[in-house]
């Protein structure tokens, strides 16, 4: 899956998250429902981590950025797991 955050330099401009979404139905052949629907939720909690950033100023170097929006990642969708019989 492929996501990307829009970081503007003034909090004046709308930030934004694009997530690709179209390889879906090929990914749900390829890996299953479940797991299709995990890279989607995923993806979005690690560019939502980087919106959070971007809104408390954090400074952090990229890869303590990286790392933190897939700890992160990871962290929300194993929570969302627990929520679900076929998370």
């Amino acid at each position: 899956m492929c996501g990307t955050f829009f970081e503007p330099e003034k909090y004046s401009v709308e930030p934004y998250i694009r997530i690709a979404t179209g390889d879906y139905p090929e990914l749900v052949c390829k890996w299953g429902r479940d797991d299709a629907l995990a890279s989607i939720l995923s993806t979005l909690a690690h560019e939502l981590t980087h919106y959070y950033q971007w809104i408390n100023e954090l400074s952090l170097t990229e890869n303590g950025r990286e790392r933190q929006a897939t700890q992160y990642a990871k962290y929300i969708l194993s929570e969302y797991s627990e929520t679900r019989e076929h998370p």
